[in-house]
């Protein structure tokens, strides 16, 4: 397996850098034993590894912070937020394999903590260098405003993805897409987001997420679907603060489909749909305001 430290990922920031490349190296090490099968004979070095990585994500979230704070950081409150919320996420999956150490639950820490590291050190970390905001999502004037701003704050902004055309639809039960994410948020309200994305998207979006290739997605295991879905948790999270006044106390979950979504649990039929095409194929975005 290819290295999955790169040296693009360097913020220019020497102790940072270094801290984010043992934190690869850290992960690597787990998804060779996980990918290896040999996970349960290795249980005592893997929760070692855990211990190390808990233990050491929250030092260098401390290193970052410090560091935004002499700077003058103009998002350091944003900042601190989202690595006080990724704390939580780590803390609670420790919890789940110290007390049920199994496959499914070691590769989702694995799929979730790489997606997660590899959007964080490439969008939000190189903006501390360089000074430039955290911006969370404007208010919009209708919901087709708003899943525009998505689309281009998640392709555009983030991830370089050239945006070819957009069209609005009605939804009449179903979403175009191999791979089929729903998040479903709760603060003040309930909202419905869900993101379809074509083979060639999805690929693109897990390698640049990840800094893997994306196996055929009928051989996914649960690193490649726990990243996959961390990919709708990162979109809500940007997205949200829209339609919850910054997004402050809400929660979100998200649930990976592929080739089909059926869903009778929410009543979201005749919402907008908004058909993406790019240089990668087609995305669309559902937005829902619950009832």
């Amino acid at each position: 397996m290819a290295g999955l430290w790169k040296e693009e990922y360097r913020i220019g920031v020497d102790m940072i850098d270094e801290q984010h490349r043992q934190l690869f190296d850290k992960i690597e090490h787990l998804l060779e034993i996980a990918k290896g099968g040999s996970w349960e004979s290795n249980r005592r070095e893997c929760m070692e590894i855990i211990d190390f990585l808990v233990r050491y994500t929250i030092i260098h979230f401390e290193t970052e912070e410090k560091f935004q704070k002499e700077k003058g950081y103009i998002s350091y409150e944003e900042h601190v937020k989202i690595h006080k919320d990724f704390t939580n996420t780590v803390l609670v999956y420790k919890d789940l394999l110290s007390n049920n150490f199994s496959s499914k639950t070691l590769k989702s820490f694995i799929g979730t903590l790489l997606a997660w590291l590899v959007n964080h050190v490439c969008v939000c970390d190189k903006k501390i260098v360089r000074n430039i905001p955290i911006q969370p999502m404007e208010s919009f004037a209708d919901t087709e405003s708003f899943m525009k701003n998505v689309a281009e704050k998640l392709l555009t902004e983030m991830y370089d993805i050239s945006i070819l055309n957009t069209k609005s639809c009605i939804y009449k039960g179903d979403v175009e897409g191999a791979v089929i994410i729903r998040s479903v948020a709760e603060g003040k309200g309930r909202h419905l987001f869900l993101y379809g994305l074509s083979d060639e998207l999805a690929e693109t979006l897990y390698r640049k997420i990840s800094g893997m290739h994306l196996p055929h997605l009928n051989f996914l295991d649960e690193v490649e679907r726990s990243a996959l879905t961390e990919i709708g948790n990162i979109i809500t999270a940007h997205a949200i603060s829209a339609v919850e006044e910054g997004g402050t106390g809400v929660q979100f979950k998200s649930d990976l489909y592929i080739h089909e979504y059926n869903d009778t649990q929410y009543n979201i039929m005749n919402s907008v749909i908004l058909e993406i095409d790019t240089e990668y194929g087609r995305m669309e975005i559902l937005y829902c305001h619950l009832k």
